[in-house]
């Protein structure tokens, strides 16, 4: 995988123990464990793999924990005699976005002939000749018209989506100059629900990292991290 841009890391945490050895994957295992026990909402975690170094280097497996717009990539590996720990928090980049903005496209242009044929049907047996509902028609035909209820009514179906959880749809709008904008500010928009909703998913996973460290160096015999071991050495959040 190719190496990450320094420039989006939100937050960086790492602690280096001498003379230690563990088994990565048990590690990973207990932090999984743990944010299953707290049943985090829409957090998914998956194997990665970081390259350490240029081209032909060799890679490095981290677990990734993703949710509520952020990623945590998270290493436990040997350095010397030691062993390291450490996360990476990243926002959440928005994927396949050129596909989905295809779909949006198209389902754009479905919404328009369904907007367009739903009118013809509506005043096809209209005579009237009262100036109002000529004018209506003569606003709900006009193609400004269609095509701004059809993008309107295919964000609707993107924000319904993400409701529901499916977000790679709405994380692609979002990246679109003006159209995120308007998506943002009908059916995204920053709200101190969804800040703290941000921020407990960083706390929580931070803390099930911590306790299952904790639960490693207790089972070795280490003395426990203090205060200031647990805060992040780069916090550009804070």
């Amino acid at each position: 995988m190719k190496s990450a841009p320094l420039d989006s890391i939100l937050s960086h945490w790492s602690k280096l123990f001498e003379d230690f050895s563990t088994s990565s994957y048990d590690f990973y295992d207990a932090v999984e464990e743990g944010l299953a026990r707290r049943k985090l909402p829409e957090a998914r975690t998956s194997m990665v793999r970081w390259t350490e170094g240029g081209v032909l280097s060799p890679d490095r497996e981290y677990l990734r924990i993703e949710g509520s717009g952020f990623r945590f990539d998270l290493c436990a590996a040997p350095f010397g005699t030691g062993y390291f720990f450490s996360w990476w928090l990243t926002p959440k980049p928005p994927q396949w976005v050129l596909f989905y903005l295809l779909l949006f496209m198209l389902g754009c242009w479905a919404e328009s002939r369904l907007i367009a044929s739903w009118i013809w049907s509506a005043f096809q047996n209209v005579a009237s000749l009262d100036v109002g509902v000529l004018a209506l028609r003569f606003l709900l035909q006009n193609p400004f018209t269609i095509a701004t209820l059809s993008i309107l009514g295919t964000l609707l179906v993107v924000g319904v989506l993400a409701r529901g959880g499916f977000r790679e749809p709405e994380e692609a709008i979002l990246t679109v100059p003006i159209l995120g904008w308007v998506y943002e500010r009908l059916f995204a928009p920053v709200t101190f629900y969804r800040l703290d909703t941000a921020s407990m998913f960083r706390t929580t996973v931070q803390q099930a990292v911590l306790e299952a460290l904790d639960a490693l160096t207790t089972q070795k015999g280490l003395k426990a991290l203090a205060p200031e071991e647990r805060k992040p050495t780069l916090d550009r959040l804070g």
